[in-house]
């Protein structure tokens, strides 16, 4: 019965083969037609649309979740097909900004694990990489303040995209046996947001050792039998180190914003957002006078954020995101004699 059913795996898996490489070749057209027309090989519109058609007429055992980690890596291996893709991210490995990065761009991308978000930034610029993944916001911590500032300051990097991700810190180590652990790895504030599990599992008495991120607590864990460490899923995996407990934070609903950047600009697509750093009068009233042409125009205003202004006087810009494409009509009469710096127009994450 059992080498029955496996055999009939087996055939599932040729056939399955059979027509991913048939996919491949009709994909390796199109990247040979946009090459030849110009046009941005990474259209995530598109890949959304696949997506929902396929949970729309899926009625086998395969739930919406499955569906979009198995095409995810499709979509993955077919733009490195059309192009060879580099991606730059705020690294080390093993950290939550290489988790989107990887959940979006897959295993066969080449990955750049820089020191800084500044630097990600400037890898564009020296066109090392065509994109690059930053986190601009948390739920719980606020906004990303370099991430923000950088954006003013390199103005033809461009938002492409953006991630939510849910942020999960896992337990993990070597030895299974809570009691004989002597030393927990983790960077402190993976620490300080665990601290309802430390405690009920009597773990918040033992010596904690601050590490400087989260994938460096799991290396260290993997070379210290009598320790664990507090880290990322992939930051584990990484480093081969066995999840003890793989969800142990104190706020469940804890998610982050990575913000996907490019030089190329997306076209007009339905579920667009946009966002703009403004800079207004520094008199009364000047803030509201802007944002009254918004709701003239019929505009959702979805972030709206005050950056001072990096000079001796206390003025501010704002960072603003709102639904809709910088070259809808509605949306260059609401900005029309403003001064802003458009910063991006691209698919509204889920």
């Amino acid at each position: 019965m059992l080498d029955e059913l496996r055999t009939k795996i087996d055939a599932v898996d040729d056939a399955i083969l059979k027509l991913l490489n048939e996919r491949m070749a009709y994909v390796k057209n199109v990247g040979e037609f946009k090459k030849s027309q110009g046009s941005a090989i990474y259209r995530p519109e598109r890949e959304r649309a696949i997506i929902n058609r396929l949970k729309n007429n899926n009625k086998g055992l395969l739930d919406q979740n499955a569906i979009e980690a198995i095409y995810g890596e499709i979509f993955a291996v077919s733009r490195n097909l059309e192009m060879p893709q580099s991606v730059a991210y705020l690294g080390p490995e093993g950290t939550y900004s290489h988790q989107a990065a990887r959940a979006r761009f897959g295993a066969m991308s080449r990955y750049i694990a820089l020191s800084n978000i500044e630097d990600v930034f400037k890898e564009l610029m020296n066109k090392e990489a065509k994109y690059g993944v930053v986190p601009i916001e948390n739920n719980t911590e606020g906004a990303v303040g370099i991430t923000l500032d950088c954006l003013g300051e390199y103005t033809k990097i461009k938002i492409f995209g953006e991630i939510y991700m849910d942020i999960h810190h896992s337990f993990v180590g070597i030895n299974e046996n809570l009691k004989e652990l002597k030393r927990i790895y983790s960077h402190p504030q993976g620490y300080n947001q665990c601290r309802k599990f430390l405690e009920s599992h009597a773990l918040s008495e033992i010596e904690f050792i601050p590490s400087k991120s989260t994938a460096q607590a799991a290396y260290l864990a993997s070379q210290d039998e009598y320790s664990a460490a507090i880290c990322s899923k992939i930051a584990a995996k990484l480093y081969n180190v066995p999840i003890l407990f793989e969800k142990i934070e104190d706020n469940l609903a804890n998610r982050t914003r990575f913000l996907i950047l490019s030089d190329i600009k997306n076209p007009k697509m339905p579920n667009c957002k946009t966002s703009i750093l403004a800079h207004t009068a520094h008199t009364p009233g000047s803030l509201s006078t802007f944002l009254e042409q918004f709701k003239k125009e019929n505009i959702n205003i979805t972030k709206l954020e005050s950056r001072p202004v990096k000079t001796r006087e206390f003025i501010h810009s704002f960072y603003i995101d709102f639904e809709g494409h910088i070259d809808d009509e509605n949306v260059q009469r609401a900005l029309k004699g403003s001064d802003v710096v458009w910063l991006g127009s691209y698919l509204a994450g889920e």
